[in-house]
Parts: C-alpha cells; sequence; structure tokens
C-alpha cells in the first residue's frame, strides 16, 4: 500500500514539474496551421519556452512534434526540422552571449528565415506563392514570439501578485485563440469542437470581464478561425457581436450572459446562413452554454483576480497591498523594539549606582590607610583591634571633608584627633582623594549626561517609528464607487477633468485628488470643485496644493478636510536700545493632521549671539515637531543637549503654544519665558509655569498648560523686555492685563503693533532689552465659497473603516 502510495505521490509530483498546460498547449500549437500550410505557431512557442522554462523545453520540444504528428509525418518532419534549426539558431547566440529573452523575436526570425529558404530550395517550388506564404510564415512567427513573451509567463513564472497588465490580458486572449486553432479538424457528429470551445472562452471572459473582454476575444477568435479556415468569415462578426452582447448583460450573472450571448449568435446566423448550418450553429452554442453552466463559481473568481478593474482583482490587490503593509509595520515594530532596548541599556541602575559610591568609599578609605597609617606604631591596635572604630572615625572625616571643600582649611573633630597620631596627614590625604574624586566625578556626570540624553533621544525615536508603524497599519480601501460618484457630480457641474482620486474618506481627514488638464485651474477649485464636495460629503473641504505635472499641460489638485477652526498671527519687536539684531526669535508650524504650534525664544543677552542661540533652539525644535516627536519629550530633548554644552554659553527660553485647529484645545509650556495671556471678549487670563530656561538644569519637569480656547481668543505671547519694561510697577501681571484691555483692535497684527507701542510710550522710548510681543487668534473656519447643490447628486456614504489585522 505504501510503494502505491509513493508511486502515485511520485506521478503527481512529475505532472507538476512537466507543467500539463504547457504541454497540452505545445501540443495544440503544434497542429495549428492558418493559411490550411502556415504554422508559425511552433518556432515562437518553443524559442520564448527555453528562456522562461529551461529545464522543460524538450518536454516542449515533444509535445509540439507530437501534435504536428496529428496532422501529417511529412508536416511533423517540417517542425521537427525548424525545431532543430532553432536550437542551433539558440545555441550560436548563446556562445556570443547574446542569447536573453529579449533577442527571442531575433532568434525566432533568423531561425524562420533560413528554415522556409531551405524548404523552398528542397522541394523546388521556386514561385511568388511560396515566397509569399514563406513571407507571411516568418513575419507571424516573429509577431507571436512578442505575444507569448508577454502571456507565458502567466503558466511559467510564480507572481508575487495577481492581476495582468492591460497588454498581458491582449496577449492571453491571442494566445488563448491561437491554442484554440490546434482543435480545428476534430468534430463531433458534424459539431466543431474549436466553435464549441471558443464560445465557451468568449462566455468565461465576459462574465468575467464584461462586454470590453468579451467582444475583445471574439474578434481575436474569429479572426483566427478565419485564417485557419477562410470559409469562416462570418465567425469573425458573429463571435465579436455574441461577446459584446454577453458583456453588456453581465449584471445579470450567469443567465444574462448565456441570453446576451445567445441573442447575439442567433441574430447574425440568421444572416447569410444556411438552415443546417443555422442549426448547427445553435447545437455548438447551446453545447458551450452548458458547459457554461456546469463550470464552477470559484473558476470564475480565480479567473477575474487576473483581469484589471475586476472587483476580485481590486480586492487581491488589496490583499497584497496590505500584506506589503503589514510586512513594513512588522519591520519598523522591529526596528522600535530595537531602539526601546538600546534606550533601556542607556538608563542609569540605580543598585549600580548605590555599589559604586561603596566601592568608591572603601578605595578612599583603603588608600588613605596605605598612605597614612603604614609604618605607624598603632596600626595593629587600629586596624585590627578597633577596626570599626576606626573605619566609622574615618567615614566621618571625609563626610567633613566633602562639606568643607578640598582647598579651604578642615577642622579636625576632636573625637579623631585624640584617637589618632597623624590626624593632619590622614586629613590632607582626603583632601588630595577627593580632589582627584571631584575631577573623575565631573567627567563621569558628563558621561552620565551624554548616556541619558542618547536614551532619550531613543526613547523619542522609537515613539515616532511606533507612530508610523500604527499609521502603516491603517487599512486603505478601495472607493471606486465614491470616486465614480463625484465624476458624475463634477460631469453635472460641467468641469472639465481627467480624473478623480480618493486617498482618504476618514471624516476630517479627507483626502482626494482631482487630475485637471490645465494647470490655470487652481480658482476653478477653489470656486467650483471644492464648495461641490464640501455638499456631498457634508464638511468643509478646502484647496491643499497644486503640483504641475512635468512635460504635461495638466495638473494635480489635492483637496482635503479644511480644519474647524484656523490660526491668524502676528508679531512685533524691536532690538534693545534700536539696535538692527534682536536676540529673540519666533516661528509657526504647521504639523498636519490639524496641529499648530506658535514658538517664541528669547536667548540669553542681546545681540547677534542671542539672536543664534534663540534661533538655534527652536529650529531644533522645528525638527523635533515635524518628525513627530512628542512636544514634552521635544522640549526635554533640547534642554539636555543645551545642558551638555561648556560653561561661556547662553541660555535661551521657549514659549510654545500647540493649538489643535479640530477642536481648539490650546497646550501651552512655558520654559523660562513670561506668562502669557489669552483674551477673551473683556476678560484677560493668564498663563504662567515656574519651569527654567533651557540649557541650565540636567534635567527639568515640563508641566504644560491646557485650556480650552474659543473663536475670537486672542493669545498674547511675550518676552521679558515686554513684561518686565514696568519695572517699578509692584503687580506686572495687573499692568499688563490693563494694557492688553485697552486695546480694542481684533486683528493679531494691529494688536501686537498697538502693544509694543503702547510699552515702548511707558518707557518714554527707551528700549532697555529685546521686546518682542506675538498675538495668535482662534477663529471659526469660514468657507470662503457657498456650497454647491446638484439636485441629481446625493450625499457620498463613507466606508466603515476596516480594522486592521
Amino acid at each position: 500500500m505504501k510503494k502505491v502510495r509513493s508511486g502515485s505521490h511520485r506521478v503527481h509530483k512529475r505532472l507538476i514539474s512537466w507543467n500539463v498546460p504547457i504541454m497540452v498547449m505545445g501540443f495544440l500549437l503544434g497542429r495549428a496551421l492558418i493559411l490550411e500550410s502556415v504554422s508559425p505557431f511552433a518556432l515562437a512557442y518553443l524559442a520564448v519556452m527555453l528562456f522562461l522554462s529551461r529545464k522543460q523545453w524538450p518536454v516542449v520540444m515533444a509535445s509540439l512534434i507530437a501534435g504536428a504528428t496529428t496532422i501529417s509525418m511529412i508536416h511533423a518532419g517540417k517542425i521537427t526540422a525548424y525545431l532543430v534549426l532553432l536550437l542551433v539558431v539558440y545555441k550560436l547566440f548563446q556562445t556570443f552571449g547574446k542569447a536573453t529573452l529579449y533577442s527571442a523575436p531575433l532568434i525566432v526570425l533568423t531561425s524562420g528565415v533560413i528554415g522556409n529558404l531551405a524548404t523552398i530550395w528542397y522541394f523546388d517550388t521556386f514561385n511568388s506563392y511560396q515566397y509569399l506564404l514563406a513571407g507571411v510564415d516568418v513575419l507571424i512567427s516573429f509577431i507571436l514570439t512578442f505575444i507569448f513573451v508577454q502571456a507565458l509567463p502567466v503558466f511559467t513564472v510564480k507572481r508575487n501578485k495577481a492581476g495582468l497588465k492591460h497588454e498581458e490580458m491582449v496577449c492571453l486572449v491571442i494566445l488563448l485563440g491561437s491554442v484554440m486553432t490546434g482543435t480545428l479538424g476534430w468534430a463531433i457528429a458534424d459539431i466543431e469542437i474549436v466553435n464549441i470551445v471558443s464560445r465557451y472562452l468568449i462566455l468565461v471572459l465576459a462574465i468575467v470581464g464584461g462586454a470590453m473582454l468579451g467582444s475583445s476575444m471574439g474578434v481575436v477568435t474569429g479572426l483566427i478561425l478565419h485564417l485557419s479556415n477562410p470559409k469562416s468569415v462570418l465567425q469573425i462578426s458573429l463571435l465579436a457581436f455574441a461577446g459584446l452582447l454577453a458583456g453588456l448583460f453581465k449584471e445579470g450573472k450567469r443567465l444574462g450572459v448565456a441570453i446576451g450571448f445567445l441573442l447575439g449568435t442567433t441574430i447574425l446566423s440568421l444572416y447569410g446562413a444556411p438552415l443546417p448550418n443555422l442549426w448547427l450553429s445553435m447545437q455548438e452554442t447551446l453545447l458551450a452554454l452548458l458547459l457554461f453552466f456546469l463550470t464552477p463559481d470559484s473558476l470564475f473568481h480565480k479567473v477575474a483576480k487576473f483581469v484589471p478593474g475586476t472587483w476580485e482583482n481590486q480586492m487581491e490587490q488589496q490583499d497584497y497591498i496590505r500584506r506589503l503593509r503589514d510586512v513594513t509595520a512588522a519591520k519598523v515594530e522591529h526596528f522600535t523594539n530595537l531602539f526601546y532596548e538600546l534606550a533601556s541599556s542607556f538608563r542609569e541602575d540605580m543598585t549600580k549606582q548605590q555599589r559604586e559610591d561603596e566601592d568608591q568609599v572603601h578605595q578612599f578609605v583603603t588608600t588613605t590607610m596605605e598612605q597614612s597609617c603604614m609604618g605607624c606604631a598603632q596600626f595593629q591596635q587600629c586596624w585590627e583591634g578597633n577596626i570599626m572604630k576606626t573605619y566609622q572615625g574615618m567615614t566621618s572625616l571625609m563626610t567633613v571633608v566633602e562639606q568643607v571643600g578640598v582647598r579651604n582649611h578642615v577642622p579636625i573633630p576632636q573625637a579623631w584627633d585624640e584617637y589618632c597620631i597623624r590626624a593632619d596627614q590622614v586629613v590632607r590625604n582626603f583632601q588630595d582623594q577627593y580632589a582627584h574624586y571631584e575631577h573623575t566625578l565631573y567627567w563621569r556626570d558628563k558621561i552620565k549626561d551624554t548616556r541619558r540624553l542618547v536614551g532619550d533621544q531613543l526613547t523619542g525615536m522609537a515613539e515616532v517609528m511606533d507612530k508610523l508603524a500604527t499609521e502603516i497599519r491603517i487599512e486603505t480601501q478601495v472607493m471606486h464607487a465614491q470616486e465614480e460618484q463625484i465624476h458624475a457630480a463634477l460631469d453635472e457641474l460641467g468641469i472639465q477633468f481627467q480624473r478623480v482620486e480618493i486617498l482618504n474618506l476618514a471624516e476630517g481627514k479627507v483626502e482626494i485628488e482631482v487630475f485637471l488638464p490645465h494647470q490655470d485651474s487652481f480658482d476653478e477649485c477653489k470656486k467650483l470643485i471644492a464648495p461641490l464636495l464640501t455638499e456631498v460629503l457634508g464638511e468643509p473641504i478646502s484647496v491643499y496644493r497644486k503640483v504641475v505635472q512635468d512635460g504635461t499641460q495638466g495638473a494635480i489638485i489635492t483637496l482635503g478636510s479644511a480644519q474647524r477652526f484656523e490660526l491668524k498671527s502676528g508679531v512685533a519687536s524691536a532690538a534693545k536700545g534700536g539696535a538692527m539684531v534682536s536676540g529673540d526669535s519666533h516661528c509657526y508650524m504647521n504639523l498636519g493632521t490639524g496641529r499648530f504650534a506658535v514658538a517664541l525664544s528669547d536667548g540669553m543677552g542681546n545681540g547677534q549671539r542671542a539672536q543664534e542661540e534663540s534661533n538655534a533652539a527652536l529650529k531644533l525644535l522645528r525638527r523635533l515637531l515635524q518628525a513627530g516627536m512628542n512636544e514634552e519629550r521635544a522640549v526635554e530633548t533640547i534642554n539636555s543637549i543645551l545642558s551638555l554644552r561648556t560653561s561661556d554659553e547662553v541660555f535661551a527660553t521657549i514659549d510654545l503654544a500647540m493649538i489643535d485647529l479640530n477642536s481648539a484645545k490650546g497646550r501651552f509650556m512655558k520654559i523660562g519665558s513670561t506668562p502669557g495671556f489669552i483674551k477673551r471678549g473683556k476678560k484677560v487670563l493668564k498663563l504662567s509655569a515656574s519651569n527654567p530656561p533651557i540649557g541650565i538644569l540636567k534635567e527639568i519637569d515640563v508641566e504644560p498648560i491646557e485650556t480650552q480656547l474659543q473663536a475670537g481668543d486672542l493669545i498674547v505671547m511675550m518676552t521679558d523686555g515686554i513684561y518686565d519694561a514696568a519695572h517699578n510697577t509692584i503687580n506686572k501681571d495687573a499692568f499688563i492685563t490693563k494694557i492688553i484691555n485697552e486695546i480694542d483692535t481684533k486683528d493679531p497684527q494691529d494688536f501686537a503693533d498697538c502693544l509694543l507701542e503702547k510699552i515702548v510710550r511707558y518707557r518714554q522710548g527707551e528700549i532697555p532689552d529685546d521686546m518682542t510681543v506675538l498675538v495668535s487668534k482662534v477663529e471659526k473656519h469660514t468657507p470662503e465659497w457657498s456650497t454647491i447643490r446638484l439636485s441629481n447628486v446625493q450625499p457620498i456614504e463613507r466606508p466603515q473603516e476596516v480594522p486592521s489585522s
């Protein structure tokens, strides 16, 4: 029993290795003829298979010869000679290093020319008709080689993803039509097998690919059948029309396709066909329909996966994208875990630190004993008889040295002076060792700070990559129906466009690309397309950007969700003493996903050096925030970097406001900066924190201030030159609040100018320090154009989000 199973397993394995479809196609192409005597298929088929599946070429050659044998022995001998000649030419190309898949047409052309000339010479048939047939044979073989290069990889090459290009699909249809030619001459009671097979394939492709694919298969099949049998010219129009009707009835499933195909074949058969031929054609059609209804749905779904534009093909593409996305996300998560592990390796081990401190104390005592106690008359009494008292006394003396310092006189405790006869020498040794220890401790702390900085950076990078992995895993969906709905709406409005692609349709994250034929269509998008999409999507849509395509007249316009709020800012500044360069810097940052940041920095001191310092801090902050790092960690990272510099460097403050433009929630972080204020109607709210400037302390505890903003709020941020202008005033907050209340304008730039002017006037024109005030106004987003409502356009239904696997 085991032998039988192992034998059947070997047979199954051998059949798989031989690739049965390739053998069957080879057999049919070997016996395929056109114009009753021309056989151009064998050369092209073997030439392509030599490159696509080199191990199988003997089986392919044998199947071609076997197929030719069913025609006649003379035909089999001719095909064998041509194939042997092809192998010789292939070896010659291989010898000169030119044997590649792209050279297959040239190999076929050379073999065909030599073979046909040799045939004409051997049979002594020197006439124009034979030369014409030879030319047709060579030309069709040459063309078929290009077609087979595109079509045969479907059967020989393992594809990473399903789906064929349009040119591959057309070539595959021609290949199937060529293979069907090999069934010519096979009949059962006057019913031609080739007609049944051709009709069946047209039905399959019509239900899978619709009218275009069905009619294409009909045209190709009819044309090849006509070349094989010139009397069957009616087959071209009959099969093409039947395939077209069958594809048009695709929505009716199998029954609809069958009715359409039956109508197509019946209508055209009534013209010019005798009654017996009409009945014969009906029988062939009915047999094809019977095979069509017996075919399982699973076969249609498998074929549909390879046809571009079908729902199954789109789902297969989505599945491929999903797998690719999961692999990419897994790799990113691998690096995320790696960064977390590296960050943890840089963290300080408190147990190790405590052990090092204990070892350091023991080393101090041991070194002092060796330098001061060796040779002393009381050594044995101190270190053998009273070792605990001696050790405790030395540790107490170490504490005194640490408190007094190494450069000051250390008063010797009376108890130790009475106990030790070399008390002064012990103190001097402790001071010398502690001086060396302070130097070592300084560099050790620097190394620890560097390790902590690297650890924080790695943790920040891990957090950014973790967010990236989460975004990669977000399921993307093909939204063909929604794209068609937008197509219809734009057509209804009379807008000229090329196509529409939906990148994201989630609420608040809409992103749509519209391809327009003209580059000067930006205003058209703002005035027409954005208002129309606002109406059909049910949320405000605005124009993001325009990209001009190189070498074309068109442009790509990206539209997306407009935020519910927007921020308008204004800034006014003056340098100390009216100088040209101020030490204050500011910046605005659109961080995407509805977040907007406004930052103000005051470099300690004045002039160019302070300006460079504040500008460097803001530039680094911008880079970290735009990379996706959390704002608290970004500020801590900047502080760690600045704290590692030499002591002659200046420091900088950071006043950061993070605004969520969807919810109007504000997060404020003030690192060494002056209080900020929010003007809401007649009220003025104070925002303050007690963090020192960045770069002074090694570690800072950033405490963000969170508040809910409202439309019309004015956020006022200022440097100490503004806040400390009233140096004689006890309550500076009340002074600034009074000035802010006195300003009536709602424009942020005018507000900043007025506030700076009032401060300068209060100082009677004196500018004792750099002064900068930055004002931002929260406004409700108001569309520039009203929405466009069309009676025939319905609101777009958003697809449900598919959870990531």
